[in-house]
């Protein structure tokens, strides 16, 4: 009796909420109860599909669960157990990435392509910005990936690393003090832009003030900050997606307006494949929500800067590029070609060589070799999960089922090779291990590591 009134308090709270923002323009009425009570409830779980060029040997059964796919986005599955997805080995090898499908909806807009410079804003905790890497690819792309939230950098760079490409820089500046450097750079920008949050509301992430008029117009605000801060990162003909995890148009189709209101030479792009989706106020602009679409919910559009930037010259000759061994006190770790080391403090990053001809390498954090955390050098659970074609370890060390549940539990492991080597599941690397004569000590980080690892 008691949970029925609370439930039904709980209702009558969400759906009086609702009308604030001006969200009777964009959902009829009659559907406005459905979604208060949607958001009562948690969606299903989803993937994102590790794409072929980034998943390495294939896997004779890649889902350890029943799966449907997600309609706008290729590489998305709705998972239909009850399973948590990030407890199998699967997702350990970096397999697929466990992803709310609505955040998707901004990927299929921004549609990267393998040579692009792409830059993430509003980036951690990574999910959109490892899959804009993996598009990326270890090829002649850039991702600049800025967080300003400085407490939310680590969960970024633990979700880059498990991609396994060292194509990208992590920075953690305002939106609007990256423009000075980074001006004209990039083919294409996303703005997941900080929002009330509204979407969260049913996850218990987010609580009902994300609902009130003085916390939309703040965060409006603060919203078109950031898109014109961004704007101006965009080379002539490139393209920038905005996104948000809210409800209220006046955090979407108004930011957008005005917007475009006020900065000439962009205009919205229409998908004719998202059509279905599309925002009934502003053409162009897509929504999902939880009611309807098995996700949290998601709002997204596309805006195409006129013009075009003349093509790079690019140099004819071929740099030979040399094998340059790492080794880390009497251990040979591996080599690596074509990148520049530097170390910060404590830590040795390599920047590949074509990124650092165009950019100041010491702008922010790129991929990490090496650290130390106290008096020995150490190789860094980034490089134990590249996989691009300029890294080769000095060995690897491949493990069946059990092993690999045994080390992902941070376990030491039976005597192997000696020193420093991959661990790798089925093809995928998983971290790295020390042997002695004795056993494998495990190198696997302690965010890293999982508890109870069901095998499929």
């Amino acid at each position: 009796m008691v949970k029925q009134k609370k439930h039904h308090r709980v209702k009558k709270q969400v759906s009086s909420t609702l009308f604030l923002g001006n969200l009777d323009e964009v959902l009829h009425s009659d559907e406005q109860l459905l979604l208060a009570e949607a958001l009562q409830t948690r969606p299903p779980k989803a993937i994102r599909m590790r794409l072929p060029q980034a998943r390495g040997l294939a896997l004779e059964r890649p889902l350890p669960f029943s799966s449907d796919s997600v309609p706008w986005y290729a590489a998305g599955h709705f998972c239909n157990e009850a399973h948590q997805p990030g407890r199998f080995l699967q997702h350990a090898a970096g397999v697929y990435f466990v992803q709310d499908a609505g955040s998707m909806l901004a990927l299929r807009l921004l549609d990267v392509q393998p040579h692009e410079w792409v830059a993430d804003i509003c980036a951690a905790p990574g999910a959109k910005a490892s899959a804009i890497l993996e598009k990326v690819g270890p090829g002649n792309g850039f991702l600049l990936a800025n967080e300003p939230i400085r407490g939310r950098l680590p969960a970024l760079e633990f979700n880059l690393a498990r991609v396994g490409f060292p194509r990208y820089c992590i920075t953690s500046k305002d939106p609007e003090r990256l423009s000075p450097q980074w001006k004209e750079q990039f083919d294409a920008a996303l703005i997941d832009a900080p929002c009330t949050g509204q979407m969260l509301v049913g996850r218990g992430k987010q609580s009902f003030a994300a609902f009130t008029e003085s916390q939309i117009a703040h965060s409006a605000a603060r919203q078109l900050r950031i898109v014109s801060a961004a704007s101006s990162l965009v080379r002539p003909g490139g393209r920038l997606v905005y996104s948000t995890c809210t409800f209220a148009p006046t955090e979407n189709e108004d930011v957008i307006e005005t917007f475009l209101a006020t900065h000439e030479g962009w205009h919205v792009e229409h998908v004719a494949e998202l059509q279905q989706w599309q925002s009934p106020r502003s053409p162009g602009g897509y929504r999902l929500y939880p009611h309807r679409d098995r996700c949290a919910g998601a709002y997204a559009v596309r805006l195409r800067l006129s013009g075009n930037r003349e093509p790079e010259q690019k140099s004819s000759r071929q740099k030979e590029m040399k094998d340059e061994p790492l080794v880390l006190g009497k251990d040979s770790v591996g080599s690596t070609r074509g990148g520049c080391r530097i170390q910060h403090g404590n830590r040795w990053e390599e920047v590949p060589s074509d990124i650092e001809r165009k950019i100041e390498v010491s702008c922010g954090r790129h991929g990490e070799i090496a650290y130390r955390p106290a008096k020995q050098w150490r190789p860094s659970h980034a490089l134990g999960l590249r996989r691009d074609q300029y890294w080769s370890p000095s060995g690897t060390h491949e493990l069946d089922d059990y092993g690999a549940q045994q080390f992902m539990q941070g376990l030491s492991l039976p005597p192997g090779p000696l020193g420093w080597v991959v661990a790798s599941w089925r093809g995928h690397p998983l971290g790295w291990l020390r042997g002695n004569k004795e056993r494998l000590n495990n190198g696997l980080p302690a965010s890293a590591r999982l508890g109870f690892i069901p095998i499929v």
